[in-house]
């Protein structure tokens, strides 16, 4: 977890964007996110430059379980603006480096 840690404070104090996922030292980042403009363009992007990103959180009531018929407009929109980093413990300090510096330009 201390890696995870380390990864996420470094995302958290370097990456430029206005929505991220907040830095407690207390949680195990198994999952970073930050919220984007045009998810899908920004995401090939980082595919093609190596950076595996992906799109959890989808909003409850959209499951075929809940179904529900409910417009929960702020929970739609920043569910399809959220972008999960990688946070594996095998993450080098170069490869941190080069995911922030990759968001940061094409952000």
């Amino acid at each position: 977890n201390k890696s995870r840690r380390n990864t996420a404070k470094e995302y958290f104090k370097r990456i430029n964007v206005d929505f991220k996922m907040p830095y407690e030292n207390s949680c195990s980042y198994h999952f970073y996110w930050i919220l984007v403009n045009n998810r899908d363009k920004i995401r090939a992007k980082l595919g093609k430059l190596g950076i595996e990103t992906g799109t959890h959180y989808k909003p409850i009531h959209k499951m075929s379980y809940y179904n529900k018929k409910i417009n929960l407009s702020d929970t739609e929109k920043f569910s399809s603006q959220i972008i999960t980093l990688p946070t594996h413990p095998n993450l080098t300090n170069s490869d941190i480096d080069y995911i922030i510096e990759n968001i940061n330009k094409i952000i």
